[in-house]
C-alpha cells in the first residue's frame, strides 16, 4: 500500500496535469511556429528568386550585402557546396554550425536556381528568444500547477485534519463531552464526522459497560476470596501445625491471598494501566523462581517428569512484581506440564532472563507466530482451554517492560524466555 499522503497525491496530480497541458501547449506552439516560418519563408524566397532572375542587374556583391547567394545551372558555379546539390525543390532549412541557411530551389525557364540566405541572425536572436519564452512559460505553468495543487489540497484537507485532531484529543475529555459533528458543515465531511461520532459513542458505551462488568466481577471475586481467606484463618486458629490438614489449609489461604493481589494486577493490565510495583509484594528473581518451583514440584512428580531449577551465573538483586512474574511462570509451567509426556522441564535463571524449557511436543513452525495471540491454541494435543494463557503472559510482559521470546522445535520441545 502506498504511503504517500493525500496532500502529496493531490500536489503530484496537479503538477502532472500542468506538465501535460504545458508540454502539449509548448510543443503545439513550437510546431505552429516552425510550420508558419517555413510557409512564410518559402513565399518570401520564391519572390526574391523571381525578382533576381527577372532583374539581372543585381550583382553578386549586392546579393552578398543582403545575405543572399545564388547558384544557377545557367552559369555553373564550380564552388557550389556538396550539401546543396541534393536539396529538394522548394524551401529547406540547413544548419551548418554555427551558421543556419534558408535554401530555396526552383526551376525557372528551364534553368535550375538555388537561392541561399544566411539566417543566423534570425535563428540566434529572435527564434532563440521565442523558444526561451516558451520554455520559461512551460516551467512557470508546472510551478503554478504544483502551487495550485498544494493550496487546493490544503483547503480540501483542512476539515479532515481538523476532524482527525478533534477525535485524537477526545480521550482527554470527560465522557459527557459536546457533539463534535455539530462543529462541521452539512456536507461530506459533516457526514463523516457524524459517522465517527456514532462509532465513537458505541465504542464508549461498550467500554463503559466493560468497565462496569470488570468492576462487578472484581467485587464478586474479591468477596469470595475474602470469605475463603477468613475461613482459612479461622480453621488455622483451631489447628496446630502438626495436624494433617494444616498444610493444606495454609496453602489454600496463601493461594487466596495471591489471587487477590493477582486479580488487582490483571484488572490494571486490562485497563491498559502500567502496574505499579508495590515494595511489599516484590521479590528477587531467585525467590520468585524458587516459589514457582515449590508450587509445581508435586504436579510434575505425579506425572513422573523430571523438574529442576537451574541457576547460571550471578543472579541480579533487582526486585520484580512477584504476583505478575509468578502468574507468568505458572502459566508457562502449566503449559509445559500439559504438553510434556516424558523427559524433563527446567526453570533456567541467568543474569538477565528466566526461561522455561521442556521436552514436550513443541509447536509447529506455522503456529509459532500465532500462539501469543488471544484464543489461539496449539493443535498438538486435544486439551481443553481457550488459548488465553500465552496471550496473558504477553500482555503482562508488555505492561512490565519485559520481552517474551519463543524457540520451539516440533517433537523436541519448547523454550520460553522472559528477558528483563
Amino acid at each position: 500500500m502506498s504511503k504517500i499522503s493525500i496532500r502529496s497525491r493531490i500536489v503530484i496530480a496537479f503538477t502532472l496535469i500542468a506538465l501535460f497541458v504545458g508540454g502539449a501547449f509548448t510543443l503545439g506552439i513550437h510546431s505552429i511556429f516552425d510550420s508558419t516560418e517555413d510557409k512564410l519563408m518559402s513565399i518570401a524566397m520564391d519572390t526574391k528568386l523571381r525578382l533576381i532572375v527577372t532583374n539581372s542587374s543585381h550583382s553578386n556583391e549586392t546579393l552578398k550585402e543582403l545575405g543572399l547567394h545564388l547558384y544557377s545551372s545557367e552559369y555553373p558555379d564550380p564552388a557550389i557546396p556538396k550539401y546543396l546539390t541534393s536539396v529538394p525543390d522548394g524551401f529547406s532549412e540547413i544548419k551548418k554550425k554555427p551558421v543556419t541557411y534558408f535554401v530555396y530551389r526552383q526551376t525557372i525557364n528551364g534553368h535550375d536556381y538555388i537561392l541561399v540566405q544566411d539566417q543566423s541572425l534570425f535563428e540566434n536572436e529572435f527564434e532563440y528568444n521565442v523558444f526561451f519564452a516558451l520554455r520559461s512559460g512551460f516551467l512557470f505553468t508546472v510551478l503554478v500547477g504544483g502551487l495550485f495543487g498544494w493550496l487546493l489540497a490544503r483547503q480540501i484537507l483542512s476539515p479532515i485534519v481538523k476532524l482527525s485532531h478533534v477525535f485524537s484529543q477526545r480521550k482527554q475529555q470527560p465522557l459527557g463531552e459536546r457533539i463534535i459533528a455539530e462543529e462541521f458543515s452539512d456536507d461530506e465531511i459533516g457526514s463523516l464526522a457524524q459517522s465517527f461520532e456514532d462509532a465513537y459513542t458505541k465504542i464508549k458505551d461498550a467500554l463503559w459497560r466493560e468497565r462496569l462488568f470488570t468492576s462487578d466481577v472484581s467485587h464478586e471475586f474479591r468477596s469470595g476470596l475474602m470469605i475463603i481467606s477468613s475461613s482459612c484463618e479461622l480453621l488455622l486458629q483451631h489447628r496446630s501445625k502438626e495436624d494433617a490438614d494444616y498444610e493444606m489449609i495454609d496453602r489454600i489461604a496463601r493461594a487466596s491471598s495471591e489471587m487477590q493481589k493477582l486479580l488487582q494486577s490483571l484488572l490494571m493490565i486490562a485497563r491498559a494501566e502500567r502496574t505499579v510495583v508495590n515494595p511489599s509484594s516484590t521479590q528477587t528473581l531467585a525467590q520468585i523462581s524458587q516459589e514457582a518451583f515449590d508450587r509445581w514440584q508435586l504436579d510434575f512428580s505425579k506425572k513422573k517428569i523430571a523438574f529442576s531449577l537451574v541457576k547460571k551465573g550471578t543472579l541480579p538483586e533487582q526486585k520484580f512484581n512477584a504476583d505478575l512474574l509468578l502468574a507468568v511462570l505458572s502459566n508457562l509451567l502449566r503449559n509445559a506440564l500439559n504438553y510434556t509426556e516424558s523427559g524433563n522441564v527446567r526453570i533456567v535463571l541467568n543474569e538477565s532472563s528466566i526461561s522455561v524449557v521442556d521436552t514436550g511436543v513443541g509447536i509447529d513452525l506455522d503456529q509459532q507466530h500465532q500462539v501469543l495471540k488471544p484464543f489461539v491454541r496449539g493443535s498438538a494435543l486435544p486439551l481443553d482451554g481457550l488459548g488465553l494463557g500465552l496471550s496473558l503472559i504477553q500482555r503482562i510482559c508488555e505492561n512490565q517492560g519485559w520481552r517474551l521470546s519463543l524457540h520451539s522445535e516440533p517433537g523436541r520441545g519448547s523454550t520460553f524466555t522472559i528477558s528483563f
